[in-house]
């Protein structure tokens, strides 16, 4: 067996990753609306028959009016993979996010197909996770108490949930659109950004000492395609 990676981790690179996490914020604010606990105890899930997993991602949250975005496949399909196992709000599929024929099935279209198969070489998992409830009924109560928000819970990978501290909040429109800013419980050099719309989230989750490199990218209201990624590699050109 291989011993663990142990990644350098410069300055410049946390830095690279800072920015790299800022890039959803802008997506979600820029553009029009549209659009750690130990891993828990999940309960396994029958065969599921209902379908399933864009940057409509960060591809069309992004997106304005005047954007060139490809349509989306005629044969594209919602809630295409079945889930294999769940906890109360979070649901994992067991399709290999970085498989191309997964890939064929997760994208919306020619374009984000192409962009996903060049990102294989930059991360190490990618996974669709379904979710029940969003941030925006808690950013709406959090408005209407005048009670802060101070724990969330976002998914990992495999089953895995982390819990996050928030240090800062920019919730909009009533709670309809936000940011949340937070750390990992004992873990003062860790980084958790998150964004959301409507049902829509995407999120960062940067913790070098815990070796934890994830980035969530809206896909579906309720969905979300988060990714393990190889901080040495991710973001930089793929020629």
């Amino acid at each position: 067996m291989k011993p663990p990676v142990k990644w350098s981790f410069e300055p410049i690179l946390l830095g690279g990753l800072l920015i790299l996490a800022g890039v959803v914020l802008v997506a979600f604010f820029f553009l029009p609306s549209r659009q750690l606990e130990s891993p828990v105890k999940h309960q396994p899930v029958a065969a599921v028959t209902t379908n399933f997993f864009a940057m409509d991602t960060v591809t069309n949250v992004m997106k304005s009016p005047a954007a060139a975005v490809p349509p989306n496949w005629p044969d594209f399909k919602k809630r295409v993979f079945p889930v294999a196992y769940q906890s109360s709000n979070f649901q994992w599929t067991l399709a290999d996010g970085k498989d191309t024929n997964v890939i064929r099935k997760l994208a919306h279209n020619q374009l984000e197909y192409q962009r996903m198969l060049i990102e294989n070489d930059t991360i190490f998992r990618r996974q669709l996770i379904y979710f029940n409830q969003g941030f925006v009924p808690l950013a709406q109560q959090a408005l209407q108490t005048g009670q802060n928000l101070k724990q969330i819970t976002l998914p990992g990978l495999g089953g895995q949930e982390l819990t996050v501290d928030v240090k800062r909040t920019d919730f909009r429109d009533g709670g309809i659109r936000g940011q949340i800013y937070g750390q990992l419980p004992g873990q003062p050099d860790s980084m958790v950004t998150v964004a959301f719309a409507n049902n829509l989230e995407a999120f960062t989750i940067i913790s070098p000492r815990d070796q934890i490199y994830l980035q969530a990218e809206a896909h579906e209201p309720g969905e979300v395609v988060v990714k393990s990624i190889n901080p040495q590699t991710y973001g930089q050109p793929q020629y």
